[in-house]
């Protein structure tokens, strides 16, 4: 639907082959791209380039798809910060230092999404990929080499 508005049709060179989880994933995790396994897919920590360099990858398929990966970061966050409360009261107790764990707190609140951030977006990106595969097009530059050495290997087996 409203992802045709922003990706690019190529209807003469075949999709790329969508990576599995597991490798989107992992990639996500070390901040490349899940489609190739490219990097410098960030000009600073916060802002992520829009295509990918290596494979031409558009990371924003559709009008607001990062939200997930903000829900993401935030949802890890909570739970970063439920863990060192819990861990603290329980390190503590009898004798819980208020102050000090609200402290604690705050700067785990402030400093963790910043922290996730590139993180939660390639891993978003990963996870929105697994639910909806590579469609023709939308990796261009992979799907040209990809058609290339194809073409090349044609031309090797076809040789007299």
């Amino acid at each position: 639907m409203g992802r045709d508005s922003v990706r690019d049709r190529e209807s003469d060179v075949p999709a790329a082959p969508t990576p599995g989880i597991l490798v989107m994933v992992g990639r996500a995790c070390t901040r490349r791209c899940c489609v190739c396994g490219g990097g410098k897919l960030f000009r600073r920590w916060t802002q992520m380039v829009e295509r990918c360099p290596s494979c031409g990858y558009l990371f924003e398929r559709a009008e607001g798809q990062f939200i997930g990966a903000v829900g993401m970061n935030t949802i890890i966050t909570f739970g970063l910060l439920l863990v060192v409360l819990v861990v603290g009261f329980i390190t503590t107790s009898p004798n819980t230092p208020a102050a000090e764990l609200a402290i604690i707190g705050v700067a785990v609140s402030v400093i963790a999404p910043i922290l996730l951030y590139p993180f939660s977006k390639t891993t978003w990106t990963a996870i929105d990929l697994a639910m909806t595969p590579l469609e023709p097009g939308e990796a261009p530059l992979l799907s040209a080499r990809l058609a290339t050495a194809a073409a090349d290997r044609d031309d090797v087996a076809n040789a007299p």
